[in-house]
């Protein structure tokens, strides 16, 4: 008799929404929050079977800035619902583009400015 196991563990991360006309905690830009889950599974002849580590996130489009999302409004996502997201469900960790927004004319601005070059406002 001849048994072939195939089993492992892995690391995946799937989209889960989108969440619309929400003031960006990074950059203050209105924009849309593009809501994902990951999470780690072992799995058994490729069926996963056990599902641990679960974490939402939350990436602005605006900046490309990343959000862990409370997981209680992730799990809301998956089943359908909207939930209302406010910058107090969100924690930053980072990313993002290297370049700011001007808070005067909204254009984006290399680190080295100190001007915007598109209104003259100083950073």
């Amino acid at each position: 008799m001849f048994f072939f196991g195939v089993f492992g563990i892995h690391s995946t991360q799937k989209p889960v929404g989108t969440f619309h006309n929400m003031v960006c905690p990074a950059c203050h830009a209105l924009t849309r929050l593009e809501i994902s889950r990951a999470y780690t599974y072992f799995h058994l002849f490729f069926i996963p079977t056990w599902k641990w580590n679960i974490r939402y996130f939350a990436v602005s489009a605006c900046c490309g800035h990343v959000f862990e999302l409370d997981p209680s409004l992730g799990q809301q996502f998956e089943k359908g619902f909207s939930p209302e997201i406010t910058p107090a469900h969100l924690s930053p960790l980072g990313g993002g583009v290297s370049n700011e927004i001007c808070s005067q004319c909204g254009k984006e601005l290399s680190p080295g400015y100190r001007f915007c070059p598109y209104c003259g406002h100083q950073r």
